[in-house]
C-alpha cells in the first residue's frame, strides 16, 4: 500500500498562521524601561533645542524680524503670535516638554509640546528641517501610547496616565519603526545619480572643511567624497536593521555615535545629530536603563500577562495604519514629473537627508495689466535675508513670494499686478540655469499638488 503524501497547509492557511503568530508577538508585554528612557530623552532634547534656539537670538530672528512669513499649504491661517508672543509660546513648550520627561502627566505633557512645537515650526515653511519633522512626529506618538512608568518622578500622575511597567511589543515595535525609517529613507534618497557617480554635494561640503584637525587634507581628496558618499548610503539603507538584531546591535550604535560627532563637527546641522544618537538607545534591549539607574527611577518589573485582551487588538491596527501612512507619504514625489532635486514637489516630508546644494538668485517683475508699466521687486522689502535664500532656490516659495506681492500691492490700492520671475539656479555644482517660466504670471499660479508645470527641466 502506497504511503499518504504529507499533508501541507493550504497558502492561506499558513498565511493566517504567520498573521496569528505575529499578532501574538505584537501583543505580548515587553518590558517598559526603555520607553521610559526614550520619553525623558525626547522631552530633554525639546529642552535642550528651546534653550539652545532661544540664547542663539532664534526666536527673534524667526517671528519677531520677519514681516511676512510663507504659510504651508492649507494652514494659510497657522500665523506668529505678534510681538514678544513667540517667547511664550517657547517658555511654555520648554515647561511641557520638561513635564514629559519628569513624566508629570506624561501624555498630557506630550500632547501639549507636540502642539505648540508644531505649531511654532508650522508658521513658516522657510524653517522646515526634517528633524523638527520627527520630533514632531515622536511627540504625537508619545501622546497617544503609553510609555510606562520609568523615570517618572511623579509615580502616581504615571500610574494614570502611562499604564504599569510592562506595555505591548508593538509600542516598541512603533517608536523604533518611526525612527529607523528615517535612516532607510534617507539612503533610499541617496541612491541617485549625483551621491552615487558624483559625490554631490558632498563634495562641495567637504572642500569647505580644508581646516579640520588632521583629517583637513584628506577631506579635500576627491576619493574621500566618493568614500563617504558609499558609505553614508550603506550606513542610511542598513543601520536600522542593525540595530534591530542583538548580534549587531553594539557595533551598530558605536557606527550611529560616530556617524553622527563626525557629521555634526564637518556640517553644523543643528540638533539632527544629538536626537539620533540619543533616541536610537531604544533599539537596545528593552529592560537596559535597569543596567544603569536606580530601581526608584526605573520603576518596578511587573509579571508579564499571560494573554492580550481583545480589545487591545484596535489600537495595533491602528498602529498599523500609522506606519502605512508614514511608509507612503516620502514615496509621493514619485508621483510628480520632473527631477525631485530640482522641482521639490514631495521633497519636504519625505527624510530626504543632505542631499542638496542649492544657490540662486531671484528676480522678480510687478507688471501693472493696464498700463504695462514694470517695477523691480526689492525681495529684501518683504523678507529676511534668510528667507530670500530660502525662497530662491525652492519653486513653491517663490511662487509664494509673487502672490505676497501682488496682495501687498492690492492693499495699497493698486491693481493686481503680474508678477514674473527670472530665477537661476545652481544644483549641486552644476552650471547655473533658469529654474522657472520668466513669462508665467506667477502671481496668479495655484498651489499644485501633481507637479509645476512652469518649473522649466533640470540641467542635468
Amino acid at each position: 500500500m502506497a504511503a499518504a503524501a504529507p499533508s501541507s497547509s493550504p497558502p492561506l492557511e499558513g498565511a493566517a498562521a504567520w498573521a496569528t503568530r505575529l499578532e501574538a508577538r505584537a501583543l505580548a508585554p515587553v518590558d517598559a524601561a526603555s520607553l521610559g528612557a526614550f520619553r525623558f530623552l525626547l522631552g530633554a532634547l525639546v529642552v535642550a533645542a528651546v534653550v539652545r534656539h532661544w540664547a542663539k537670538g532664534g526666536i527673534h530672528d524667526a517671528f519677531v524680524v520677519p514681516t511676512h512669513f510663507f504659510a504651508y499649504e492649507g494652514l494659510e491661517l497657522v500665523r506668529p503670535l505678534p510681538g514678544e508672543g513667540m517667547y511664550v509660546v517657547y517658555a511654555a513648550l520648554a515647561l511641557a516638554a520638561a513635564s514629559l520627561a519628569l513624566g508629570f502627566f506624561s501624555r498630557t505633557s506630550a500632547a501639549i509640546a507636540c502642539a505648540l512645537f508644531t505649531y511654532a515650526h508650522a508658521c513658516d515653511k522657510s524653517n522646515y528641517l526634517n528633524h523638527y519633522y520627527l520630533v514632531s512626529l515622536l511627540l504625537g506618538l508619545a501622546a497617544v501610547l503609553p510609555l510606562g512608568r520609568a523615570l517618572a518622578l511623579d509615580r502616581r500622575s504615571a500610574s494614570r496616565t502611562d499604564g504599569e511597567a510592562s506595555v505591548p511589543a508593538w509600542v516598541l515595535w512603533l517608536v523604533r519603526f518611526q525612527i529607523g525609517l528615517v535612516y532607510f529613507y534617507g539612503g533610499v534618497g541617496k541612491l541617485e545619480t549625483d551621491w552615487l557617480l558624483h559625490a554631490m554635494p558632498l563634495r562641495i561640503w567637504l572642500l569647505a572643511n580644508g581646516d579640520f584637525p588632521l583629517l583637513g587634507p584628506v577631506l579635500r581628496w576627491p576619493e574621500a567624497a566618493y568614500a563617504m558618499s558609499w558609505l553614508g548610503a550603506a550606513f542610511d539603507l542598513s543601520v536600522a536593521f542593525l540595530l534591530g538584531a542583538r548580534r549587531t546591535r553594539l557595533a551598530a550604535y558605536a557606527c550611529v555615535v560616530s556617524f553622527h560627532v563626525v557629521t555634526a563637527r564637518l556640517f553644523q546641522i543643528g540638533m539632527f545629530p544629538w536626537v539620533m544618537i540619543a533616541l536610537t538607545l531604544v533599539f537596545f534591549d528593552p529592560s537596559w536603563p535597569r543596567r544603569f539607574l536606580p530601581a526608584r527611577l526605573v520603576g518596578p518589573r511587573v509579571a508579564p500577562a499571560p494573554r492580550a485582551a481583545p480589545s487591545s487588538r484596535w489600537p495595533l491596527a491602528l498602529a498599523l495604519g500609522w506606519a502605512l501612512v508614514h511608509v507612503l507619504v516620502p514615496l509621493r514625489s514619485h508621483l510628480y514629473p520632473g527631477d525631485v532635486l530640482w522641482t521639490e514637489d514631495g521633497y519636504r516630508f519625505s527624510w530626504r537627508v543632505m542631499l542638496i546644494e542649492k544657490a540662486g538668485s531671484a528676480e522678480l517683475t510687478a507688471t501693472d495689466p493696464a498700463t504695462g508699466a514694470s517695477r523691480e521687486v526689492r525681495a529684501r522689502a518683504f523678507l529676511t535675508p534668510f528667507q530670500v535664500k530660502m525662497m530662491s532656490t525652492q519653486p513653491d516659495m517663490i511662487r509664494a513670494f509673487a502672490r505676497m506681492i501682488a496682495d501687498d500691492a492690492v492693499r495699497r490700492g493698486e491693481p493686481r499686478p503680474r508678477v514674473t520671475a527670472d530665477v537661476v539656479v545652481a544644483l549641486n555644482g552644476r552650471s547655473p540655469a533658469r529654474l522657472v517660466d520668466p513669462t508665467v504670471d506667477l502671481a496668479a499660479e495655484p498651489a499644485r499638488f501633481g507637479g509645476t508645470p512652469w518649473v522649466l527641466p533640470s540641467p542635468r
